[in-house]
C-alpha cells in the first residue's frame, strides 16, 4: 500500500480547515467547507500528475505563481508530492516500509514551461508516469483521483453502456477495477468457442461418417484377410513348388553335364580315327604314285594293282563318307550342346528369380500385417474419440 503526502510553497492555501477522512484502507476523501482549500489540494496533485492548465481552473501554469505584496516576481511554483511503501496491520494502523520513500516534484516556470524532478534528479513526465504505474497509480485512465463534480456524474452513469461508444456504471467500475482488459479476450473466447463449437459438430459427423464406412469396410476387410491368407499359402506352395523345381532342374543339369561329357570324348575318338584314316589315305597316295612309276615294270601285276587300286579308292570314299557323316555329327552335337547350355542358363535364370522372389514376398507379409494392425489402430482412435466427444 501507498501513503502520500503534499508538499506546496509560493501559493496561500490556508483560507480554512480541510479534513482528510479515511473512509477504507484503500479509499480515502479529502472534506471541508466551501473556501477551505479542498480544490486547491486536488489542483495541486492533479498538476504533479501532469494535468494540463484548463482541468484545474486556469488558463496556463504560470498563474500557479504566487504573487503578492510580499512576494513579488516570482520565477517559479513547485508542488512536492511524497511517497511511501506502508505495511496494513490488522489492528487497523500501518507501519512504513523503511526506504521506500521517495518524492515528486514538478516546477511550473513564467513561460508556461515545466519541469519534473523524482527525487530533486530532474526527470520527465513518461519516467514518473512508469514509476508511478509501478505502485499502483495509473496516470493513464486517472481513476485513483475522483473529483467533487465527477461524483454527480458516476451516479446519473447508466447500469450498461448501450452502445460501443458509450460508457456505463459497469464500464467505469471494470475500468477502475481493471478488468475491462479481459472484455475482448472473453469475446475472442466466446468466438473461439461457437467456432470450437462448429468444428466439434463437423467432427461428430465425420465419426458417424466413419462409423458408416467402417461398417460398410468390414465385409471387405473379412474379405481381405481371406484373401492374405490364401495369398500366404498360395505362396508357401510356390515356394514348395520352386525348391522341388530347383532339385529337378539340378538333377537334369547333371545328365546333361555327364551325357556331354560323353559325347566329348566320342568326338575325340572319331577325330583321332579320322586323323589315322587321313595318314593313312596319305600313304595309299603316295604308294599309288609308286604303283605308277612302276607300271610300265610291272605289268604282269596290272591287274591285281588295279584291283588293289580300285579296292583303296572304294575304301577311300568310304573313308571320306564316314568323315562328312562325323562332321555332320559333330555339328549335330555341338548344336545339341549349344541349346543344352541354352536350356541350363534359362533353367538356372528361373530358379535365381523364384529364390530372389521369395524373400520379397516374406517381406511384403510383416508390412501387410503392420498396414492391418495400424489401421485398427486408427479405428480405436475414432471410437475413443467419439466416446470422448
Amino acid at each position: 500500500m501507498l501513503s502520500t503526502s503534499i508538499y506546496m510553497n509560493h501559493k496561500g492555501m490556508h483560507r480554512g480547515s480541510i479534513t482528510g477522512l479515511v473512509l477504507d484502507s484503500t479509499f480515502s476523501a479529502v472534506v471541508g467547507p466551501n473556501g477551505s482549500g479542498k480544490s486547491n489540494v486536488i489542483d495541486a496533485m492533479l498538476f504533479v500528475f501532469g494535468k494540463r492548465a484548463k482541468q484545474m481552473r486556469l488558463n496556463k501554469v504560470s498563474e500557479l505563481i504566487h504573487n503578492s505584496t510580499n512576494h513579488q516576481n516570482l520565477d517559479s511554483a513547485a508542488v512536492s508530492v511524497h511517497f511511501q511503501d506502508i505495511t496494513d496491520k490488522d489492528d487497523g494502523t500501518y507501519e512504513a516500509v523503511p526506504g521506500s520513500d521517495f518524492a515528486i516534484t514538478r516546477v511550473a516556470f513564467r513561460d508556461n514551461s515545466s519541469k519534473y524532478y523524482i527525487n530533486d534528479r530532474a526527470s520527465n513526465f513518461t519516467e514518473v508516469t512508469k514509476l508511478l504505474k509501478g505502485k499502483g497509480v495509473d496516470l493513464d485512465n486517472n481513476r485513483f483521483l475522483i473529483l467533487q463534480g465527477e461524483v454527480e456524474q458516476i451516479s446519473l452513469m447508466k447500469p450498461k453502456a448501450q452502445g460501443s461508444h458509450d460508457e456505463g456504471f459497469l464500464e467505469y467500475l471494470e475500468d477502475i477495477i481493471g478488468t475491462n482488459k479481459y472484455v475482448e479476450k472473453i469475446d475472442e473466447s466466446f468466438k473461439e468457442l461457437e467456432a470450437l463449437n462448429e468444428k466439434r459438430s463437423g467432427v461428430v459427423q465425420m465419426v458417424k461418417l466413419a462409423e458408416k464406412e467402417r461398417e460398410s469396410l468390414e465385409g471387405v476387410k473379412n474379405e481381405a484377410e481371406a484373401y492374405m491368407l490364401k495369398e500366404l499359402s498360395m505362396l508357401k506352395w510356390q515356394e514348395k513348388a520352386s525348391k522341388l523345381a530347383s532339385e529337378n532342374n539340378a538333377n537334369e543339369l547333371e545328365k546333361l553335364r555327364e551325357n556331354v561329357q560323353s559325347l566329348e570324348e566320342n568326338v575325340k575318338t572319331e577325330r583321332k580315327k579320322i586323323k589315322a584314316s587321313t595318314e593313312t589315305l596319305k600313304e595309299l597316295e603316295d604308294l599309288h604314285m609308286k604303283y605308277m612309276k612302276k607300271q610300265e615294270e610291272l605289268d604282269r601285276g596290272l591287274r591285281h594293282c588295279k584291283d588293289e587300286f580300285k579296292e583303296f579308292e572304294r575304301q577311300d570314299l568310304k573313308y571320306r563318307e564316314d568323315f562328312k557323316h562325323l562332321k555332320q555329327k559333330i555339328k549335330k552335337i555341338d548344336d545339341k550342346l549349344d541349346k543344352d547350355s541354352t536350356k541350363i542358363a534359362d533353367i538356372t535364370r528361373e530358379c535365381e528369380e523364384s529364390q530372389n522372389l521369395i524373400p520379397q514376398l516374406e517381406e511384403g507379409i510383416p508390412k501387410l500385417q503392420k498396414l492391418l494392425v495400424d489401421e485398427e489402430k486408427n479405428l480405436e482412435e475414432i471410437k475413443e474419440n467419439s466416446k470422448g466427444t
